[in-house]
């Protein structure tokens, strides 16, 4: 088979599933998995240490616990891993050509009307509106 005939894999076949304990050896009920990244930082959430194992350090957080994080703050991220129930589920990729960490480089790109690129790009403009667009009242003064 030529190259030219080889399919490229989506990002989205290559989302790995796991569970993150409590961190091991620390005896504080720390998690074992640190995050950083987020809409803050214009970057994907994504691990920046993974103790417990669970996770690979530099993989793009996709969910933690059943709830979509991309686009959101890092407080918001760190916020929902610490909700959650323990073993805490979450899934990430790794990062690659067409999923990096630079947030504003995804949403830039033009995706095909209803593909999951342009879906996951509207959960990303969401959840950057709830979250890190100012919103001001004004009032009627007239």
């Amino acid at each position: 088979m030529s190259k030219a005939t080889v399919k490229k894999l989506h990002w989205r076949s290559k989302v790995q599933e796991s569970f993150v304990p409590l961190g091991a050896g620390t005896g504080s009920g720390e998690l074992g998995l640190a995050v950083g990244g987020g809409a803050d930082y214009g970057e994907f959430p994504f691990v920046t240490a993974a103790p417990g194992g669970g996770a690979t350090v530099g993989d793009i957080i996709l969910e933690i616990g059943g709830t979509p994080v991309l686009g959101m703050t890092l407080g918001d991220v760190r916020g929902v891993l610490n909700s959650c129930p323990h073993p805490i589920r979450i899934k990430t990729v790794s990062p690659g050509s067409s999923l990096c960490k630079d947030l504003r480089l995804y949403l830039s790109k033009c995706f095909t009307p209803g593909s999951m690129d342009s879906q996951l790009q509207q959960l990303i403009r969401e959840n950057l509106y709830l979250r890190a667009v100012p919103c001001k009242n004004h009032l009627n003064t007239r």
